[in-house]
Order: C-alpha cells, then sequence, then structure tokens
C-alpha cells in the first residue's frame, strides 16, 4: 500500500471527542471498486452511533486507505446494526460490516469521557484506537480472501499480526493509540470459562493481548518499552523481536528457541 502513511488521518479521524470542532474531509483518493453504506438501523438508540460515524467519515477514510489495493470485484465497507457487538467480513458477499453494537460496547467499557483510568487510559484512545485496530484485522480476512492469499496456521492470528504490523507502519503515537486501544480492549475481556469455547477459531483474550503487545514491542522496542516492562513476561520479551521479523518478513531457514518449540 503505496499511500499507508494517509492513515494517519484515518486513525485520527476516528477519535471522537464530544468538543471535536469540524469533521475532518476525505482526500480524492478513490477505487470504483469499493462501496460504502451506513445503513440505518432499526433500533432508535443507535442513530446517535450512526451520525457519529458518518460526520467522522469513517467508512470514507477507510476506503480511502485501502484504494491503492487492486481488487478483483467490488468490496463492500457497512456500518450497521447486526444483532450482535461484533465487526466482522463476510467472504461470499465480500462486505466488511461494523456493527454499531461494538462501538456502542466500546463506549461502555471505555473509561468516560474526560476521565482517565490509573494506567492513563482515556475514552477516545480506548475507543478510537479499537476500532482501527478492528478493521484493520477484519481487513486482513478481506486480503487474505479476496487476493487468495494462503494462510499458514489460524487465519485469526495471521489477521492479528497484519493488523499490528500496519500500525506500526505509522508515527509512534499513532502506533501507541492503537494499541494500547486493543491492549485496554483484551485486557478488560474475559476468557472463556466452558471447555468448548477454546475450539473457537479465535484465541483466548489472554493470547490476544501478550500477542499484540508483544509484535508491537518487537517491532518498535523505544515506542513500547514501558508497556513490555509492565505487562510481558521476559522470556516471552526476549524473543518479541525475532517473532516481529517473522511477520515482516517470514523464513523458513528460522528454527523456533527451545523454550518454544512444539
Amino acid at each position: 500500500m503505496t499511500q499507508i502513511a494517509r492513515f494517519l488521518v484515518f486513525a485520527l479521524a476516528l477519535a471522537w471527542p464530544e468538543t471535536s470542532g469540524q469533521p475532518v474531509q476525505a482526500q480524492e483518493l478513490h477505487n470504483q471498486q469499493i462501496e460504502t453504506a451506513y445503513v440505518p438501523p432499526k433500533t432508535v438508540k443507535y442513530n446517535a452511533i450512526l451520525d457519529r460515524l458518518k460526520k467522522r467519515r469513517t467508512l470514507e477514510f477507510l476506503a480511502e486507505f485501502i484504494s491503492p489495493l487492486v481488487l478483483p470485484h467490488v468490496f463492500h465497507l457497512v456500518t450497521a446494526e447486526c444483532g450482535e457487538d461484533n465487526a466482522f467480513y463476510s467472504s461470499g458477499q465480500w462486505k466488511l460490516t461494523l456493527c454499531y453494537e461494538f462501538v456502542e460496547s466500546l463506549d461502555r467499557v471505555a473509561p468516560k469521557p474526560g476521565q482517565r483510568t490509573k494506567d492513563g487510559f482515556t475514552h477516545d484512545e480506548v475507543v478510537s484506537g479499537e476500532i482501527v485496530m478492528t478493521l484493520l484485522h477484519e481487513q486482513g480476512h478481506a486480503v487474505f480472501d479476496m487476493m487468495k492469499v494462503p494462510v499458514f496456521g489460524r487465519e485469526e492470528d495471521a489477521a492479528d499480526q497484519m493488523a499490528i504490523f500496519l500500525t506500526l507502519q505509522f508515527s509512534p503515537p499513532v502506533a501507541r493509540l492503537i494499541t494500547r486501544g486493543d491492549r485496554f480492549f483484551w485486557k478488560n475481556d474475559k476468557n472463556p470459562t466452558a471447555w468448548k469455547a477454546y475450539s473457537d477459531e479465535h484465541g483466548t483474550a489472554s493470547q490476544r493481548f501478550y500477542n499484540v503487545l508483544c509484535w508491537a514491542y518487537g517491532g518498535n522496542p523505544q515506542a513500547f518499552q514501558d508497556l513490555a516492562d509492565s505487562w510481558l513476561p521476559k522470556q516471552r520479551a526476549e524473543n518479541c523481536a525475532a517473532e516481529h521479523e517473522l511477520i515482516r518478513r517470514p523464513s523458513p531457514r528460522r528454527s523456533c528457541p527451545s523454550s518454544i518449540r512444539r
């Protein structure tokens, strides 16, 4: 993606303090294969979220960011009421959906506007950071599907890796905002309590928390040293640079450290 730096604008546009001024305008980077739609919700309470997303031109900025991709067919970006707290890519429809319920849930778990947690998290950091990370993750699924990219291992892990790799291409402040928002989300999520839940294709909340933090630290130790010192076990932290290198430039010749060899 030759226009990847433009995602800085997209990331910042997703932060929506109530005192913000006029919405940022998307620039003219257009791909005719990308279509956007803000689907009106059936539930009245989601109209405020719809208006907020439209005001911030969320889908327009995402479409602008991915516009350099040479797509084999139309790709749909939509916001909608889904009946569940989620965001997902539908391969049969070539559609990425951001659910109003997901934004609502982030508003609920994030610190109150104007307040900070003891770790310094703000409402805008959590909401905007996690939405960006989630959209990048789902974009990973879309790219794997539409571009017929082979994935070795769990696709959910590969989508997380793509999301954090793209995140690290931005300036350190933006990368920290996105990663910290994701960190807050997974740190406050719960691991499954039912045994059968571990059959899911996704990793547990704790696994994704440590993975994303490790890959971010491995890619930019200076920017994430404080988070690694606070949360990453030393044994994992020592190998994070190598883990990030595998994401950046996979090499079949590299062997795993004995501590993690299966």
